[in-house]
């Protein structure tokens, strides 16, 4: 079942940074200046004026809107320490422009070291917590930083310093999203609810939010619970590959209550989206087959017709198959893609494997051998001799000799 948690995109990190006040004397003109600059597009500019107005980082309100800068527009950034921005022109944007080659001026900014600094000089500001936990989160998202750390190690800085933050009122749907997020992706799916329910309270708008709370309550074995919140990010999503995942869950979920026809709607219309998706046609298999529906033949044809040399594919037709029993109708099914198979040795060395398989399974073994030989002869011309394959066409021809 290929289903992805969502993380946020980089366009959205700002809305994880800390709201600027104008307390500890921050300087206010360089702050509003800097914002104009900033709604122009003029993101190098807007850092070289709070940089002039707080070389030394001492003043957190200045501090804290670099780092927003610096993690929102940055377009190259090196070991997440220096980060490269640029004055936009007409029609330029940070996604077209971001990773590219160009000239931009470079800022370092230790945002972690800086903001724990601070966070000892001034003990009751806790935007300070805040802001660690978007840098963590962010580092995590883009896997360009803090290389000394492993993810689950950055994942749970972010719990830490996001939760830090939520204790002393701070935060929004993104921050509350992130921490449901950063559990769910290290397999915690029960302590991502709570979160996930506050990132939506904030903002029902956010369809992530629901799509992992959805995903979350799938592991948890929950699927009726989970199946209105799918229904929203199918709702909310406009990207149709998003779309198409959450339809797909959506689909996962009625079919795990048990309730076919909702299912198939589902997966159907995940898969008018992604019509070549792997895991929406051996969904709709698995379905009809369960089903014992009609169309089950379509369902494994065209997931066959993906790649007939994939061995991870003939291995879940099967399964399907196996599942309910019904050996025939796979021996049946694989069969009759012989007089059609690709001419290449993977696709007809599986194809007659599992053939070989399927037919000792139904005890026919004079019908399975002249297989286990073409899969032998054919595997070979593209298989290593230390492939397991071997050793099961080796033990099906033992069994098989006359």
């Amino acid at each position: 079942m290929a289903f992805f948690t969502r993380s946020t995109c980089f366009l959205m990190v700002w809305l994880l940074l800390p709201r600027l006040g104008l307390s500890q004397g921050a300087p206010a003109p360089a702050l509003a200046q800097a914002a104009k600059l900033e709604a122009a597009k003029k993101y190098e500019s807007a850092y070289t004026v709070l940089d002039q107005a707080d070389p030394q980082n001492q003043q957190p309100d200045v501090v804290l809107q670099k780092e927003k800068l610096l993690l929102r527009y940055y377009l190259v950034a090196i070991n997440f320490q220096a980060f490269g921005l640029k004055d936009l022109g007409p029609g330029e944007t940070v996604e077209q422009l971001r990773g590219q080659k160009g000239q931009y001026s470079l800022h370092q900014l230790d945002i972690p070291k800086t903001l724990a600094q601070l966070r000892k000089r001034f003990p009751q500001d806790h935007r300070f917590s805040q802001g660690l936990g978007d840098y963590y989160y962010r580092a995590v998202l883009c896997h360009c930083g803090e290389q000394d750390k492993t993810e689950a190690q950055l994942l749970d800085l972010v719990i830490e310093h996001y939760g830090q933050a939520h204790a002393h009122q701070l935060g929004d749907f993104m921050t509350h999203y992130a921490v449901g997020y950063a559990h769910l992706v290290q397999g915690r799916a029960q302590a991502s609810v709570a979160p996930f329910e506050q990132s939506i309270a904030r903002n029902p708008d956010y369809p992530d939010a629901p799509y992992n709370l959805a995903y979350a309550l799938l592991q948890l074995k929950e699927p009726a619970r989970a199946v209105p919140y799918a229904q929203t990010s199918l709702r909310l999503y406009t990207d149709p590959e998003m779309k198409a995942d959450a339809a797909r869950l959506l689909g996962t979920l009625y079919q795990r209550q048990q309730q076919p026809a909702e299912a198939k709607k589902g997966l159907l219309q995940s898969l008018d989206l992604q019509p070549a998706n792997y895991a929406t046609l051996r969904n709709l298999l698995e379905l009809a087959v369960a089903t014992h529906a009609p169309d089950a033949t379509t369902w494994a044809t065209r997931l066959y017709q993906l790649n007939p040399a994939d061995d991870q594919m003939f291995s879940d037709i099967m399964d399907i198959y196996q599942a309910q029993s019904q050996w025939a109708e796979a021996e049946a099914f694989f069969s009759s893609r012989l007089p059609a198979a690709p001419a290449q040795p993977g696709a007809q060395g599986l194809l007659h494997f599992y053939v070989a398989i399927l037919n000792m399974q139904l005890q026919r073994p004079k019908v399975a051998r002249p297989h286990f030989l073409a899969a032998q002869r054919e595997l070979k011309k593209v298989a290593k001799p230390d492939n397991p394959l071997f050793q099961m066409i080796d033990k099906g021809l033992a069994e098989t000799k006359p």
